[in-house]
């Protein structure tokens, strides 16, 4: 018993069981993978986990985490300790308490390519790796107000989604010296207040200053943020209260100096790092698509096998919940093996860039759940429409619920989980939005409200067809244009159930 005590006590404050409410588990394991950075040999480690523990089965999360399922109570000193040996620990998972606080600093994401990404500015890996292990059980911030997420990023692209973390830190160029610039405030999730894109803090900071201002700024949220309404416990609230101009003041005060001003371009193109491309160092990376994220632990272990033979061993988590094999020098034997258990890495680009929640295990919707609904778009764009979604600016996004764990909100086409009451029984609907975007940003907006799931693919298809049509007038306009051009009336009339 008292070797047990001490076991908890040294996991305290780093390891934690989120609760599940659905597929008969209970709870959830939330494996943290800072930056997305993973080897093989741990990638075999967390597979093993996930046969022994979790039905052989696994998730990448849109936060590059690894979360697995069906964990019981009882293993999880075990799990924990040989998750300890790996060098991982998990997020705290403070949604099992009915109130403000518990929050703790998230997984902190980055652009999977860090290090090795031909277009990147500047490598933020480190970064992440020095905040990790300062926030990790670091006993002053595991009682914020609500959860804390970063985004740090050396990467010409948006392949973080920096708009919806609380910060983000974007790579620039200012005065000839590369650094980073600052947003801040944003959340796609229903509190308070409500889908919002982080404001731009219009300061320019070099790499060594980023440490210093992310920690400021969690201590602003652990000292300022609301504890008394969880629906109010976000940044984005705080933010909302004090303004940018506050929080840059407040975080001035707390560095004692000021911070030099930036007024550039902060918006970049949101994309993924999809299908095969060259790294600075002339090898390659080959990014897996994964369709909601769902892995077995056997294919855990076929993909870390693959990244020893044809790279380094080295494996990369995308935020859109794909695997990227990096440091290829065989690009051509590595996708001749992918292609022998059917890895295709042409076609679609929604293959890569859409996303569904886990909803199934939170119990918060019916068949048909969010992965489910993102894999029958994503096979009806293939059947029907081979030719047209090949280029970035369509992408997918289903949460299961308000708390848009799966970015519907910012989507081109974005679905909302909720139940419905059809002829007396409850089924599972989806309320969909559209008009959603991260460059030059906007919030999607609810064209249609609960659609029946068995639905979503017939009424979006509507949509599609009026697209297709406008293609052959128009041939490069983009999808996302097409819908600008459209008036309220005009979609709402085109998603209408019949």
């Amino acid at each position: 018993m008292e070797l047990e005590m001490e076991k908890v006590m040294r996991f305290m404050g780093r390891y934690s069981l989120g609760r599940d409410n659905g597929m008969g588990s209970l709870h959830f394991l939330r494996i943290k993978i800072p930056g997305g950075v993973i080897t093989s040999e741990y990638f075999k480690g967390i597979a093993e986990l996930s046969r022994e523990y979790g039905r052989g089965y696994a998730e990448i999360t849109d936060r590059q985490d690894i979360q697995l399922h069906w964990i019981e109570g009882d293993d999880a000193l075990d799990i924990f300790e040989r998750l300890e040996k790996m060098g991982f620990t998990t997020d705290m998972c403070g949604q099992a308490f009915p109130g403000a606080g518990h929050g703790d600093v998230r997984n902190i994401v980055g652009c999977p390519l860090s290090g090795v990404n031909k277009d990147e500015l500047i490598d933020g890996y480190p970064v992440i790796k020095e905040l990790t292990r300062f926030f990790t059980g670091n006993e002053d911030f595991l009682d914020l107000p609500k959860k804390f997420k970063f985004s740090i990023s050396g990467c010409m692209y948006n392949c973080t989604r920096a708009e919806i973390n609380d910060m983000a830190f974007i790579p620039v160029v200012h005065d000839g010296e590369i650094g980073f610039t600052v947003l801040a405030g944003g959340g796609a999730g229903k509190t308070l207040p409500g889908p919002t894109l982080a404001k731009p803090l219009r300061v320019f900071l070099s790499q060594e200053e980023v440490f210093d201002v992310a920690v400021a700024t969690v201590e602003i949220f652990r000292d300022h943020g609301n504890r008394e309404s969880k629906a109010k416990a976000r940044f984005k609230y705080l933010l909302d209260q004090i303004g940018v101009n506050g929080l840059r003041n407040m975080i001035e005060k707390k560095l004692g100096r000021k911070l030099e001003d930036y007024h550039g371009d902060v918006s970049r193109e949101w994309i993924e790092h999809t299908g095969v491309g060259e790294q600075k160092d002339e090898r390659y990376y080959v990014c897996v698509p994964l369709i909601g994220g769902k892995l077995s632990s056997d294919i855990m272990e076929w993909y870390a096998g693959l990244a020893e033979e044809y790279g380094t061993g080295d494996l990369r988590l995308t935020t859109f919940q794909n695997l990227i094999i990096v440091n290829v020098e065989d690009k051509e034997g590595l996708l001749k093996e992918l292609g022998k258990e059917g890895v295709v890495l042409k076609g679609i680009i929604p293959k890569w860039t859409a996303v569904g929640c886990a909803s199934d295990f939170c119990g918060k919707t019916k068949e048909y759940h969010s992965k489910e609904i993102v894999r029958d778009i994503v096979e009806h764009l293939e059947t029907s429409y081979p030719n047209i979604f090949v280029n970035q600016d369509f992408k997918i996004g289903v949460s299961g619920c308000p708390n848009n764990c799966g970015y519907s909100v910012i989507a081109s086409v974005g679905l909302e989980g909720r139940l419905i009451r059809v002829n007396g029984s409850v089924k599972q609907g989806y309320d969909i939005y559209l008009r959603g975007k991260l460059e030059n940003g906007s919030i999607g907006r609810r064209v249609a409200e609960g659609v029946p799931a068995e639905n979503v693919v017939n009424v979006l298809n509507k949509l599609l067809e009026q697209y297709k049509i406008k293609l052959k007038n128009e041939s490069e306009i983009r999808f996302v244009d097409f819908l600008e051009k459209l008036s309220d009336t005009e979609i709402k009339k085109l998603v209408e159930v019949t």
